[in-house]
């Protein structure tokens, strides 16, 4: 399981919003298949109850309960932002009898809390999970705690799950329609280019299938994340078998979070990089 960093101040659920944070939330990738088929209902479900189970993994003081706050302090009290089609939100406040300190000590020992560093009163931390689980894009889980007195705090937590967008006919690829893919192969501030052309059916059958399996990664989270750039970029081109056939191009940027495609010169939902293409890519090029 891969983890990168990322910004906080792109977190897009409404705990965090307009809240300074400790430091950058951690990003965790898990591979899973998106059903392309899933009826709506069905998934807007599943997204509900992942944003409740993270919201319960929570481990919080002893003696804490759930209030119902006309008013909540700052930064609590910024609006939230509105949700967009296809997200789902759990959130919860908390009043626990404990110093921020100690009562962060605790949260950290769950997931998916156990990859976040140091908490301030005031401040909010949170994680982004790409792919959770079949059929659901991103989940993105935050905590905020307050300080209300010299014993008590107020445990704000909240979770947002997304199902949106959903993967579009043309990104599945069918590796009989490609006569051959074209890899090409840039490291960074590096003007060489190595290009390779696959015309094995195995080499394109396992490239299609590891983009068949992807999870399509949400533009809005995407681009709200910290960019460890990677040594080299890839672009794959698949060329079509027959004439009028789909032309599909790939492109791994240097930002290992989500990959693009276009299809006939159309852009397709991205798809988070799990860093499968890429390995796959740098083997039949002969990256090292």
């Amino acid at each position: 399981m891969r983890t990168w960093a990322a910004a906080a101040a792109t977190a897009a659920f409404a705990l965090l919003a307009g809240c300074s944070s400790a430091g950058a939330p951690a990003t965790v990738a898990v591979s899973s298949p998106h059903p392309a088929a899933a009826s709506a209902g069905g998934l807007r479900e599943r997204a509900q109850a992942l944003a409740w189970r993270l919201v319960g993994e929570l481990s919080p003081p002893p003696g804490t309960r759930t209030v119902h706050l006309a008013t909540l302090p700052p930064p609590l009290n910024n609006p939230p932002p509105p949700l967009a089609a296809g997200w789902v939100r759990v959130q919860r406040t908390l009043e626990a009898p404990a110093q921020p300190g100690s009562a962060w000590a605790g949260l950290l020992a769950r997931t998916p809390l156990r990859q976040i560093g140091t908490i301030t009163p005031g401040a909010g931390a949170g994680v982004v999970l790409p792919a959770p689980e079949p059929g659901i894009d991103v989940a993105e889980f935050g905590v905020t705690l307050v300080q209300l007195s010299s014993t008590t705090i107020l445990i704000a937590v909240g979770a947002d799950a997304a199902w949106l967008p959903a993967r579009t006919p043309a990104e599945h690829l069918d590796p009989a329609a490609f006569g051959s893919v074209t890899i090409s192969a840039q490291r960074w501030a590096q003007a060489h280019v190595v290009t390779r052309t696959v015309t094995a059916r195995a080499g394109i059958s396992r490239l299609t299938a590891i983009m068949n399996a992807g999870t399509p990664a949400p533009a809005s989270v995407v681009a709200g994340m910290h960019c460890a750039a990677v040594a080299t970029v890839y672009i794959l081109r698949f060329t079509p078998r027959a004439a009028g056939g789909s032309s599909v191009v790939v492109t791994l940027g240097a930002c290992p979070h989500a990959y693009d495609i276009t299809v006939n010169g159309k852009q397709q939902p991205s798809l988070w990089d799990d860093g499968k293409l890429r390995m796959a890519a740098a083997a039949l090029a002969g990256v090292r």
